[in-house]
């Protein structure tokens, strides 16, 4: 059993100030892959290597399998971390290195033999094990960083940003072979990764960390549609959810001069309060023949037009106070987005992504329709997400 639990956990490092993890609770089931995301700085390193046992707990307990290994030295936490630099020796061999953790457990040396030939063959590095890590690229050295953790048949994997020193063409390929191994060996895997990208396409579920505080645990899916405060919906998604100071009224969502009717199914319909707007990217169209027109039309100004293929992302101002509360401040730290380009600007920035094949042009006025059942709204005061938008509550029904 490779179930790992973590309870009240937190670290505080000498000298005082905030707590670098704050009384954090998270089970990471047994075969999981859980990922742990969130802006530099948000604790989500710091709380690996609490797992790992390569920080002290400050209080809390942390179980693996059915053990408390809170006070247990890492080498015998029956777990294998693969680091963001390899770590690899330089003068040892792939097959060495592959090897050298179990030969410092003098492990029978057939078995060694056995378990770095199934490591090589399902890497595919059965050419290389004569080879320095110089002679290799840098995917194939991560290759080896993780097959050095394979060999060892641990009950968990811990992978700290193992990716981010590949281009970007490699982690995507090196992020498919992560899947397929997982899926090969089931064996518990915590991955920390600041790349939402990653973060939602390995995840078996994720924990969106902010200030040492796990915001949300949850399937990619399920942060995606149903985010539980302002801080989340800020920071999952691609671009970012669009976000602007609003008004609920008369049956409508009212900002900028604009009216979007709200579903009689909606709950909010019947208020009279101020909220925080979201509306996703991909919740526009662009209007026309072809488009919805049982949908809300807004009619904005695109002052950015970026052709990405298959799709296209307009982005235009809106005449409202942008967002700018401390949650989606700290959001935007490692998001990038053109509405981050316009320092100081004083409306709020919406994109919209639109089918690549009919894009309108910068400058010129276009209409949108807007899927009412896909609005989100959020306190004001807290950031609490209010209710869920009208097309997730089926879904939300059945997951309960």
């Amino acid at each position: 059993m490779g179930a790992i639990h973590l309870n009240g956990v937190s670290k505080v490092y000498e000298g005082g100030g905030d707590a670098a993890v704050d009384d954090v609770t998270l089970e990471v089931r047994d075969g999981e892959f859980m990922v742990l995301v969130g802006p530099s700085g948000c604790g989500k390193s710091t709380l690996l290597r609490m797992i790992a046992g390569l920080e002290r707990v400050s209080g809390g307990q942390i179980v693996i399998g059915e053990r408390d290994v809170t006070d247990v030295p890492p080498p015998d936490r029956d777990i294998a971390m693969v680091f963001q630099n390899y770590a690899l020796y330089p003068h040892k061999t792939v097959r060495e290195n592959l090897a050298f953790g179990l030969k410092q457990r003098k492990v029978d040396k057939a078995v060694i033999d056995a378990r770095v030939a199934d490591a090589a063959r399902m890497l595919g590095l059965e050419e290389m094990l004569q080879r320095k890590p110089s002679q290799l690229s840098g995917g194939q050295r991560q290759r080896v960083a993780i097959g050095r953790a394979m060999v060892r048949e641990p009950a968990a994997f811990l992978l700290d940003e193992p990716l981010s020193n590949l281009d970007a063409k490699l982690r995507t390929t090196m992020r498919g072979e992560l899947a397929r191994l997982h899926a090969r060996l089931g064996i518990t895997t915590v991955y920390v990764t600041h790349d939402q990208v990653e973060a939602m396409t390995l995840g078996t579920r994720v924990a969106v960390l902010r200030g040492g505080v796990v915001q949300q645990c949850a399937a990619p899916q399920e942060l995606y549609r149903r985010p539980k405060n302002l801080f989340v919906a800020a920071f999952i998604g691609s671009p970012a959810m669009n976000l602007v100071e609003a008004r609920i009224e008369g049956g409508c969502v009212r900002f900028a001069g604009h009216a979007i009717p709200l579903p009689d199914a909606l709950e909010l319909r019947g208020a009279t309060r101020d909220v925080i707007l979201g509306i996703r990217p991909a919740a526009f169209t662009l209007d026309g023949p072809r488009a919805d027109q049982s949908l809300p039309r807004i009619e904005v100004a695109p002052d950015l037009v970026e052709h990405l293929g298959d799709e296209v992302h307009v982005s235009f101002g809106v005449d409202a106070r942008p967002v700018q509360g401390d949650a989606v401040l700290a959001a935007e730290e490692d998001v990038h987005d053109t509405r981050l380009l316009v320092e100081g600007a004083p409306r709020a920035r919406f994109v919209a992504v639109l089918d690549g094949r009919r894009a309108p042009l910068a400058g010129e006025p276009v209409g949108l329709r807007v899927d009412n059942e896909q609005l989100y709204f959020f306190d004001p005061a807290d950031g609490e997400a209010l209710g869920a938008p009208v097309g997730e509550g089926s879904e939300a029904a059945a997951a309960a």
